[in-house]
């Protein structure tokens, strides 16, 4: 009894945890949302997951999450391009926004960096080179070009997750994630030169 009792304690705890820690990821439709998660302060890695989405050809997707009075936007184009039985998953950065809120400071020293994550048919994730942005990207709630590609091999899902990291005047940086996953159609499309 004592040890049943125990596992349960563990259990709750472990739950009461996961639910504490998780950052916030949240596709959007639009650039603009009102729904906002809270993320931590200091990692990323628990970002929330969600289903994937079927994918065929390409499309132009917008990301965003927010911390504290900091809201991060990002306007990503992706693509299944396939090769065979295989596809590449091939996601380019388009632009960005960093809107900062209620008086709050910091200067234009915010990054974005993001990586692509594959999942094959039997169930193996693998993960590409990541892409670390310089730490000069501005905060002035605006959009600026972010011309950044990266490309990985994969016979069934492709993942993407962007991380803001905020610049803040008198305290440590802040940051969140957005994540989205896909489905690869298995639908032909020729890749483009750029990609070989």
């Amino acid at each position: 009894m004592r040890t049943i009792k125990g596992l349960y304690t563990a259990l709750v705890c472990a739950g009461l945890v996961f639910g504490a820690g998780s950052a916030c990821a949240q596709l959007l439709p639009e650039p603009v949302a009102s729904d906002k998660k809270v993320a931590s302060s200091s990692t990323t890695d628990a970002v929330e997951s969600s289903p994937a989405e079927l994918l065929e050809g390409s499309r132009t997707d917008y990301f965003s999450c927010s911390v504290g009075r900091f809201r991060g936007e990002l306007e990503a184009r992706v693509v299944f391009a396939s090769a065979g039985s295989t596809a590449y998953f091939d996601v380019s950065a388009v632009r960005y926004r960093i809107v900062r809120s209620g008086g709050q400071g910091g200067g234009n020293k915010a990054n974005i960096n993001f990586h692509l994550d594959t999942l094959n048919k039997q169930g193996v994730v693998r993960a590409s080179d990541p892409y670390r942005s310089p730490d000069t990207l501005r905060q002035d709630g605006s959009w600026h070009l972010l011309d950044v590609n990266r490309i990985v091999r994969t016979d069934h899902q492709g993942a993407v997750t962007f991380e803001f990291v905020f610049d803040r005047s008198v305290a440590s940086d802040t940051r969140c994630a957005a994540h989205k996953t896909y489905q690869w159609s298995g639908t032909p499309t020729v890749r483009s030169s750029a990609a070989d």
